[in-house]
């Protein structure tokens, strides 16, 4: 089976990742909402949806 070199690097980091906090998911998001406050990155809250565009959705999108 082929093995990809950059697919195997990227598992690497991310298992140590994880490790770093335990496998814990609550630590991973709470280290990278830390990540983001530091880093000072702007996000999109979603949950407004009271600023979403006017446009009508259309039918393909619908079903």
């Amino acid at each position: 089976m082929y093995k990809d070199e950059i697919i195997a690097e990227v598992w690497r980091n991310r298992d140590s990742y994880a490790e770093k906090h335990h496998h814990s998911l609550a630590e991973i998001v709470a280290d990278l909402q830390a990540y983001q406050k530091r880093r000072g990155c702007k996000l999109v809250d979603r949950r407004d949806r009271t600023k979403a565009s006017s446009r009508p959705r259309s039918l393909a999108a619908e079903s």
